[in-house]
């Protein structure tokens, strides 16, 4: 007689697999997120609103109070963009005291790092899909 039943076992195993599988940003599909971002001041602050449906990521740099790092100071190679965030559908993000600035955005999700998105010395960029997401 089994210590536990199939269908305990075969739940546990689906609950291990799943920790086991690597984490990966929300399913990146390479498009732009543009026109599902609006992009408000509200007092010292921008308020990035997430107007479509699905999980957006949005990068921005500019003139902000409590960082020294400006547009161009990202990572190397990739260092446009200096900051960058998750935003739900619906939900709205902040990016805080900051005066001048420039944005970008991407449907998916941003891990730590930026290999979600490719930009450009200009600001102009490309975003990446995920594996399997051509």
């Amino acid at each position: 007689m089994p210590l536990i039943p199939k269908t305990l076992a075969v739940l546990l195993a689906a609950g291990f697999a799943a920790f086991a599988a690597p984490a990966q940003a929300a399913n990146n599909t390479g498009r732009s997120a543009m026109q599902c971002v609006d992009a408000r001041r509200e007092g010292g602050d921008v308020a990035f609103t997430n107007r479509c449906n699905v999980q957006v990521f949005v990068v921005w740099c500019g003139d902000m109070k409590y960082s020294k790092k400006r547009c161009g100071d990202g990572p190397q190679g990739n260092s446009y963009y200096t900051h960058s965030t998750n935003v739900k559908p619906g939900e709205k993000s902040y990016a805080r005291a900051i005066g001048e600035y420039r944005y970008a955005a991407c449907e998916g999700g941003i891990a730590f790092g930026k290999d979600e998105i490719r930009d450009r010395p200009d600001g102009s960029f490309t975003c990446v899909p995920s594996r399997g997401h051509n």
